[in-house]
């Protein structure tokens, strides 16, 4: 569930630690340290990457990642919630949008769905952040598919479309939508478009009906 305009931060692994560990705050500190590991776990994997290769992308002490983060595996989950953070707002300020019903559904499906996968394809080590057989980052990603549906059953409420079913055929439609053609964004978006548009008017005769 990440953005594939998400950028990372890099520090090159000579860069002198100490004045910049003491330069920042925690806050800051934090911040650095996932973008550090972020950006390591999407290059060489989760496994790969140890605690002393964060810190050096980071540009900090060991023991300050140690601080912040009392594991790998919590740092794994730290990002995981991140992900999912960023993914939820985004979609949350689509459905805010003041355009039609179905542009709105295409944007929040793109991002929720689209999205992912393309970055996805782009490092066999994505996957990783974004499985959910793993049991840290499982309870994000469930809490952001409950949330997703929640907003698209308001979204469709909204328009009168009450289909007991009607959330579940719109994210059928956006995964479905990734294997009938090229995945990138401009075609996706268009083959999801006439999708989600036949799908919103046969929903909305049977809720008149």
């Amino acid at each position: 569930m990440m953005s594939a305009s998400t950028k990372f931060s890099s520090v090159p692994a000579n860069h002198s630690q100490a004045p910049l560990d003491a330069a920042i705050d925690g806050t800051d500190k934090r911040d650095r340290i996932l973008d550090a590991a972020q950006s390591l776990f999407v290059r060489y994997g989760v496994k790969r990457t140890s605690i002393d290769e964060v810190a050096r992308e980071a540009g900090i002490a060991k023991g300050t990642v140690y601080l912040s983060f009392k594991s790998k595996a919590e740092l794994f989950a730290a990002i995981a919630d991140l992900l999912c953070a960023n993914t939820l707002a985004d979609v949350q300020r689509i459905a805010l949008e003041t355009t039609p019903l179905t542009t709105r559904l295409v944007g929040i499906l793109d991002r929720y769905i689209g999205a992912t996968h393309r970055l996805v394809a782009q490092s066999p080590h994505i996957a990783e952040l974004t499985a959910s057989k793993e049991a840290l980052s499982a309870a994000a990603f469930d809490a952001l598919d409950r949330r997703i549906r929640s907003l698209l059953s308001a979204l469709l409420g909204e328009a009168e479309i009450t289909h007991d079913e009607a959330t579940d055929m719109i994210l059928a439609a956006g995964m479905g939508t990734l294997y009938t053609g090229d995945d990138a964004e401009q075609p996706y978006r268009a083959r999801l478009t006439a999708m989600i548009d036949t799908l919103v008017a046969g929903l909305g005769r049977d809720a008149k009906g």
